[in-house]
């Protein structure tokens, strides 16, 4: 069990990067010889890296809306003629990639 679970931990990431789902990973722990008990519990630690790796991404967007925020606030307040833009555009776009990053966690 130890071998067959060092080996799924390390297909897990290529998984991750096929973008398999449910379905598809336990059709490959299967393939791999692995106990149908102990295929639920593996399961739930590829879903967990999953997630893991969706919160990350989804963070990372965050921060990229936020910054873009910041940057239509200083260009806002630098020029005192504000173009429509810099004052809404580029905010929009802020906030769109922030709900982005959200959906990215939440969902």
């Amino acid at each position: 069990m130890a071998e067959a679970k060092l080996s799924v931990q390390e297909l897990a990431t290529q998984w991750l990067a096929n973008g398999l789902d449910n379905k598809q990973v336990e059709a490959e722990m299967l393939k791999m010889g692995i106990d149908e008990r102990n295929v639920p519990g593996l399961l739930q630690e590829y879903k967990k890296m999953r997630n893991a790796r969706n919160t990350t991404i989804g963070l990372y967007f965050i921060l990229a809306g936020a910054l873009l925020c910041l940057v239509s606030c200083v260009l806002t307040l630098a020029f005192s003629s504000a173009s429509g833009f810099i004052l809404y555009g580029l905010t929009s776009i802020g906030v769109i990639i922030v709900f982005v990053g959200l959906a990215r966690i939440f969902s």
